[in-house]
């Protein structure tokens, strides 16, 4: 089937649809509160000073960044997400806000992570795996680059967010400054490899370089990615210029 054909069957009938909200509303429990979860601290190994051959790996499970009004319509007037957590990218967190996802397959993932601050638009990161279980064909994409993607329904305890395009498998990609982009003689947009070692030796390609001074050197894969190569947070892998 291709893309026109299962865009086509991507719309979900309206009852169907009432139904899997109706289910997904009467089990969300609200926010997480007081959930305790280890905070992720900067190794004495990363950065290019120590240890220039090696970038540190962040593992991106599905999550959605989220709009003002989206987050109002969901959590109703007034909404504001508050922090669970810290990311390893400075000003970034996990929310305690977490929101159902449908999909045509008739089928939902529960309890996906919204991560803040807030963003202009709406934006859902899953894995090939999450949006076959959807029935979603979301392309590969840079983050922000949503024009053309997929639709997914966005469910939360208030209401319910159908967003036409905006759905995404975030393309693979290094976090780097301006120093570390230099010490490696790359630039914004640039492609390179990752190599991974160990007894699952894999190297991805096409990995692309964004090159921004409030981010910290890092390598964003989403799980399947990282289950391939057995990869676990804050492993090192190499780069390939």
């Amino acid at each position: 089937m291709n893309r026109q054909e299962l865009n086509r069957s991507s719309s979900i009938d309206q009852e169907v649809l009432d139904r899997i909200v109706r289910e997904v509303f009467e089990r969300i429990n609200g926010p997480l509160n007081g959930v305790k979860t280890e905070s992720r601290e900067l190794s004495p190994e990363h950065g290019v000073a120590i240890n220039p051959n090696k970038i540190p790996v962040g593992v991106s499970v599905r999550h959605v960044h989220i709009s003002q009004k989206d987050l109002e319509t969901l959590y109703g007037p007034g909404a504001q997400l508050s922090s669970l957590r810290e990311l390893y990218q400075k000003g970034s967190f996990a929310a305690n806000e977490t929101v159902g996802l449908a999909g045509p397959k008739m089928r939902s993932l529960e309890k996906v992570r919204i991560l803040g601050p807030t963003r202009n638009k709406s934006q859902v990161e899953l894995a090939r795996t999450d949006a076959i279980f959807l029935g979603i064909d979301a392309p590969v994409r840079m983050s922000g680059d949503l024009a053309g993607s997929a639709a997914i329904t966005l469910i939360g305890p208030k209401g319910v967010v159908d967003l036409k395009e905006g759905c995404i498998r975030a393309q693979r990609h290094v976090h780097m400054n301006t120093k570390e982009a230099e010490y490696f003689s790359l630039s914004q947009g640039d492609m390179v490899k990752l190599r991974v070692g160990g007894p699952t030796a894999v190297t991805f390609e096409n990995v692309v370089i964004r090159v921004d001074d409030k981010t910290r050197l890092e390598v964003h894969l989403d799980t399947d990615e990282g289950n391939v190569a057995d990869i676990h947070c804050n492993q090192e892998v190499e780069i390939i210029t």
